[in-house]
């Protein structure tokens, strides 16, 4: 599987994105997560450069769990939020729209 940089708009790697294949995958850490909506998202920046080019959205959540979308889904259901001065202008999407496509670690110590 051949793993790309995604670049940021000033010509810097934008961290924490890669191309992988057909997909645009995002490292999702604590702080990325909207709490308020509870949804996930993409720089706009990022998106408006790749979103032409990928057919998934995936997110890669700390615990282990991957979860994703079709990249017209994406584009969609999502909300922009951000003042563009303060906070990056960012693309979200709920976590209710995304697809399960990966248990994470919890699911290894679950009891039934």
């Amino acid at each position: 599987m051949n793993k790309i940089a995604v670049l940021a708009p000033n010509g810097g790697r934008a961290s924490p994105y890669r191309v992988e294949g057909g997909a645009l995958v995002k490292k999702v850490t604590e702080r990325h997560i909207y709490r308020l909506r509870q949804a996930v998202g993409i720089d706009e920046a990022v998106w408006q450069e790749h979103r032409d080019g990928v057919g998934v959205v995936r997110f890669e959540f700390p615990d282990g769990s991957v979860r994703e979308i079709e990249a017209h889904e994406f584009e969609r259901r999502s909300f922009l939020h951000g003042d563009g001065a303060r906070f990056a202008v960012t693309r979200f999407i709920v976590l209710a729209d995304l697809t399960l496509a990966k248990d994470g670690m919890r699911a290894l110590f679950a009891f039934n």
